[in-house]
């Protein structure tokens, strides 16, 4: 008897564990170690889950703290919006996240800016039209192939999700069967 309630308790401590993982940042705008060509007046980070309105972001140059115009929570976005556009150089993006598990997510990604002069940009402006469509074209895709993953992270964690709680109910019922026949034979 000592057991099958030791088991029980067992498998019900062990199932948050399970059922419950830590989010983590699934896509950046720019991506982490890349360099950015145009100028950029927004960051935004991608979890796989819902985080909660109280996320943070820093973006810092050489040490020293930008300002962000505004950063708010999107469901699984954390969106930071700049006073203007970042100039050249090497930048830091810290976040810190609370997920909606409760836990607390820290971490950062790196870029870097270079956009050309505006003397240059002129002479180039035919081809920075080509380049912005196919950027757009890219970033289009890109915004497709994730949200296809969340589709399919999210049907995962929905299978996973039942799977537990499927074992945990069977685990149950056969724990209530076995006390029930101890019981009769007592």
């Amino acid at each position: 008897m000592k057991k099958i309630i030791g088991l029980l308790l067992a498998c019900f401590l062990a199932v948050p564990t399970v059922s419950f993982a830590h989010t983590h940042v699934q896509t950046t705008v720019p991506e982490n170690g890349a360099t950015v060509t145009a100028p950029l007046k927004e960051i935004k980070l991608t979890f796989e889950t819902h985080i909660e309105k109280i996320s943070t972001v820093t973006v810092t140059k050489d040490g020293q703290k930008i300002s962000l115009a505004s950063q708010k929570v999107e469901g699984h976005d954390l969106i930071a919006s700049l006073d203007q556009p970042l100039k050249n150089g090497s930048y830091t993006v810290d976040w810190e996240i609370v997920g909606e598990d409760g836990h607390v997510m820290k971490d950062s990604i790196a870029f870097k800016v270079d956009v050309k002069d505006e003397a240059k940009e002129e002479n180039t402006q035919a081809a920075g039209k080509d380049s912005e469509k196919k950027q757009d074209a890219t970033q289009s895709e890109q915004h497709q192939k994730s949200a296809v993953a969340n589709d399919e992270k999210t049907e995962n964690n929905d299978s996973s999700s039942f799977f537990v709680i499927m074992i945990i109910a069977i685990v149950v019922v056969v724990g209530a069967l076995l006390l029930i026949f101890r019981k009769k034979k007592s």
